[in-house]
């Protein structure tokens, strides 16, 4: 929903001016240094800015130009706009051609997917054919790719044609596998030309992809130039030339975008909400994000007093003790019961519905367990989610469970829960598609010491059901069913933000792989 802003002064923490003109009063937050730094970055920008160039800012920078050697979100984000994959999905689980013009299961092997290809030509000339879809998935695969685990699904692919591709499968499934949605497809002449055979090579100040946008000048950590790409096979972008700014310092991101040394800013926080509210022509965008906030355990591996949360009754207690909407005030997002974000196929309103709040009954259920006085436990969670886990702590405090929060930065705190070292841990979820199939694969068959044979029958048994409406209602009572389980507590689905001047306007993808080709300049 986009947010129009009063039309009034710009007052509190921001001042009219411009990035080359900074005084030194603005806050003792920013240092002189990293205003230079912007300045020079900015000025090459704004000296030649015209109404078909679009600055766009972001938090940091994207790692390398090699499609398949970082899977972070400011690489994808910023490569997505240069490379495309075969498909994407699109909100609702149905898949669309990106560079592939149609695909289809094999009838008799339900594990060969065949894919016809588009015509498409790369930013050097070069034409896109099948030989390069079977050089990018292979290099995908390899060791040292960013994508090897996840494309360790793919046993193998080969080229029956030049634009027909056969990619085989470990398992079965319903709808195209969502990796192909992240294996952005290069070409193989001008990688191998390069040296770029494998993504163990470097290739951080290259690129030739077949997307809206092409490669003209890089400093890494400073300014990315990209242009218009006229070979481009869809619609011609509005924006005939993007500089991309990373921008570390929060607050000198909000001071950039409040005087419009940007267009957009992607990484909004909730500090920059407030600083921006009711700066004139300065609008947030907002979207539900792939991205579910929730509360998972370590089953097995309790000590001589056994592990609480192996008892489904601990679990309950929880559920009818935190208040997600409290939790969702807190994270920026919308409170959830259920683990699929509400763009995905299965979602609804009946399954994101959450218990009333009920500590007695949870007292009540924590005492039928055999924890009458509660229980001590660690709270792992990621630096930045700490507000939220200390107000869950709370909650739980008032049932008897005492949770000590424990924050890591991101990747640790990711690699620890990875690890099952964690016996209760606050994290974010990302479907690999909008599909519920994977989602509930990795609910039910993806947690460490936790099984269920017969709903993990269930979940394989969907690969098998086409028919639309037989799929709804197996999803429905499967999604019932393992929300009885409690296997995780899901709590909230995350929201993305995007800022923007009054002159440009833009959807944020729920990926954060918004592409730059999708803004659109106001009248």
């Amino acid at each position: 929903m986009r947010n129009s802003p009063a039309a009034k002064a710009r007052t509190g923490n921001f001042a009219p001016g411009v990035v080359s003109g900074f005084v030194p009063n603005i806050g003792a937050a920013v240092t002189y240094r990293k205003l230079a730094a912007l300045s020079a970055a900015l000025l090459l920008t704004t000296l030649s800015a015209e109404a078909e160039t679009l600055r766009w800012g972001r938090a940091g920078d994207a790692a390398t130009l090699d499609p398949h050697a970082a899977a972070d979100g400011y690489t994808q984000q910023l490569l997505h706009n240069i490379y495309e994959p075969l498909i994407r999905f699109e909100p609702g689980g149905a898949a669309s051609g990106v560079l592939a013009a149609s695909w289809l299961a094999s009838a008799g092997d339900p594990n060969l997917w065949v894919f016809n290809l588009k015509r498409a030509t790369f930013h050097d000339g070069a034409e896109f054919d099948a030989e390069d879809v079977v050089f990018s998935i292979n290099r995908a695969r390899a060791e040292g790719s960013a994508f090897a685990g996840e494309a360790s699904q793919i046993i193998s692919v080969r080229e029956t044609s030049p634009r027909t591709v056969e990619i085989r499968m470990a398992e079965p499934a319903a709808a195209p596998p969502a990796v192909l949605t992240r294996i952005l497809i290069m070409d193989s002449g001008w990688a191998n030309e390069n040296g770029l055979a494998s993504a163990n090579s470097t290739a951080a100040d290259k690129a030739n992809g077949t997307g809206p946008y092409k490669l003209e000048s890089r400093d890494a950590a400073v300014r990315t130039k990209l242009t218009a790409n006229d070979r481009y096979a869809g619609p011609p972008p509005a924006a005939k030339e993007v500089v991309y700014l990373p921008i570390a310092d929060s607050e000198l991101r909000g001071k950039a975008l409040a005087w419009a040394e940007l267009e957009i800013l992607q990484d909004v926080s909730a500090a920059d909400l407030k600083r921006l509210d009711g700066i004139e022509d300065v609008a947030v965008e907002t979207a539900p994000a792939n991205s579910v906030l929730y509360l998972g355990y370590r089953f097995g591996a309790g000590g001589a007093d056994g592990n609480p949360f192996d008892n489904a009754l601990v679990r309950e207690a929880i559920d009818r003790t935190v208040d997600r909407d409290e939790v969702a005030s807190f994270a920026n997002s919308d409170a959830t019961a259920i683990l699929a974000p509400s763009f995905a196929e299965g979602w609804s309103k009946g399954l994101a519905a959450q218990l009333s709040p009920n500590p007695a009954r949870a007292k009540e259920l924590l005492a039928e367990a055999g924890y009458p006085d509660g229980f001590g436990v660690k709270l792992d969670v990621a630096r930045g989610d700490e507000a939220t886990a200390n107000r869950i702590k709370a909650m739980l405090t008032s049932i008897g469970i005492w949770a000590d929060v424990v924050a890591r930065p991101q990747a640790d705190h990711d690699a620890h829960v990875a690890s099952g070292e964690s016996a209760f841990h606050l994290s974010s979820y990302s479907a690999p598609g909008y599909g519920s199939a994977p989602i509930l694969s990795w609910l039910v068959d993806g947690q460490k010491g936790y099984a269920n044979a017969e709903l993990s029958s269930q979940v394989a048994a969907l690969a098998n059901i086409r028919n639309r409406n037989e799929r709804r209602t197996a999803l429905a009572g499967l999604w019932l069913n393992v929300q009885k389980e409690r296997i995780v507590l899901p709590l909230a689905q995350r929201r993305v933000a995007h800022a923007m001047r009054a002159s440009v306007s833009v959807q944020p993808d729920p990926n954060g792989l918004t592409r730059f080709d999708t803004v659109r300049f106001n009248d």
